[in-house]
């Protein structure tokens, strides 16, 4: 457990970091004379693009330096990208956002390393699913922390504040390294030639394959749930910006519980994809009946708990299932690998939601719209667990 607690704990900073600039973008844009949505949207789309190049590379980094002290240089490396954004210039954000997108996305890969060696098969999926929670726990401490911090210290202040954190964090996981450090491994051949081999190495496996392409749809759903949920709730619901954001809370609290509970329930019935195909099944439900009608604000809020359940809770039991189909040796590669869809569904998704948006006038297709690929990505899934193994899978 130690390890573990560790380890979400470093990914609760890194989720902290990614999500600090769009959290105080209000306060910082009104400062630099910018539009909000203009600094988040380009912030964002920047750091995603680069995570999808970094993430591969991950694996490499981990084979060569150990899974710890990755994850210190990501902590770090997110620490100095959030001290370059409180400079309190608009080109600031820049290089801020170049080096969070190349920091922020080999914590994964880094982790599921050190977890595919010390978690035993049968209770894999939870204690994936457990280190996943960190996302969530960072990303509600900084909704809740930062916007308290912005009238007392600053936007400026805040992101300081959470860039202490960070390599505070990273110093305290220096004694951890003298008994859970993974075993370092002499590599050979040039960086593009490592990236291109997690690349084939998830090219060449069907399940690998399966998998990254239902990431995708995944990602691309759960991303437009916590980026347009509260303007749906707004606009179309006509609630107070306080009641749709505390229907946003509700959503990413089910999304801490779901990454615990389907962890548990993969754990018990022994066969991951199946889990995550139907999963994605209730997914689909819970967003076709959060959006298909105007609901009482309880009856609203219990809809949106079902679907952070669901759309923000697969993500632990999808990195085990990832590790545990990789060659031996091999699990951060092809979590890198595999995370390039995840990538793309997070830097695709937002601007389609929002093109479906502007079309119709409505957010209800774009919902649905989200909800119709992540069931493609489902059935790829259910359709590839026929070639799992008996077993734990």
């Amino acid at each position: 457990m130690p390890p573990v607690a560790a380890l979400a704990g470093v990914q609760a900073l890194v989720a902290g970091s990614l999500f600090a600039v769009p959290t105080v973008a209000p306060a910082a844009a009104a400062d630099l004379g910018l539009e909000p949505s203009a600094l988040v949207g380009t912030y964002m789309a920047v750091v995603f693009v680069l995570g999808i190049l970094s993430s591969p590379a991950g694996g490499d980094l981990v084979l060569r330096l150990g899974a710890l002290r990755v994850s210190q240089l990501c902590l770090t490396g997110c620490g100095i990208a959030l001290a370059l954004a409180s400079g309190g210039t608009a080109w600031m954000f820049v290089p801020a956002a170049l080096l969070l997108g190349c920091v922020f996305a080999p914590e994964t890969p880094a982790s599921s390393h050190l977890l595919m060696r010390i978690a035993p098969p049968e209770r894999r999926g939870l204690i994936f699913s457990l280190k996943q929670t960190g996302n969530q726990i960072g990303g509600i401490a900084g909704a809740l922390a930062l916007p308290a911090l912005v009238p007392v210290i600053g936007w400026q202040g805040g992101l300081l504040a959470v860039a202490c954190l960070c390599g505070a964090a990273a110093l305290l996981l220096v004694p951890l390294r003298r008994t859970w450090e993974t075993p370092v491994e002499r590599q050979t051949g040039t960086l593009f030639g490592r990236y291109g081999k997690a690349l084939k190495l998830v090219r060449d496996d069907a399940r690998l394959r399966a998998m990254a392409l239902a990431s995708g749809a995944y990602s691309a759903m759960q991303i437009s749930l916590n980026a347009f949920l509260i303007s749906f709730c707004v606009v179309e619901l006509e609630m107070t910006l306080t009641a749709a954001g505390a229907a946003l809370a509700v959503a990413q609290t089910g999304g801490l519980i779901g990454r615990v509970f389907w962890g548990m329930v993969s754990d018990r019935l022994g066969h991951t994809r199946l889990v995550l195909g139907l999963l994605d099944l209730a997914m689909v439900a819970a967003a076709a009946a959060t959006v298909g009608m105007d609901w009482p604000f309880t009856t609203l809020v219990a809809l949106c708990f079902v679907f952070g359940l669901t759309a923000s809770g697969w993500n632990g039991l999808f990195l085990a299932e990832v590790a545990r189909l990789a060659p031996a040796g091999r699990a951060s590669e092809a979590t890198g690998g595999v995370m390039i869809a995840s990538f793309a569904g997070l830097v695709l998704g937002p601007p389609l939601f929002g093109l479906l948006v502007a079309w119709s006038g409505s957010y209800v297709p774009g919902f649905l719209t989200m909800a119709a690929a992540s069931l493609a990505g489902a059935a790829l899934l259910i359709r590839r667990r026929s070639d799992a193994p008996q077993g734990i899978c």
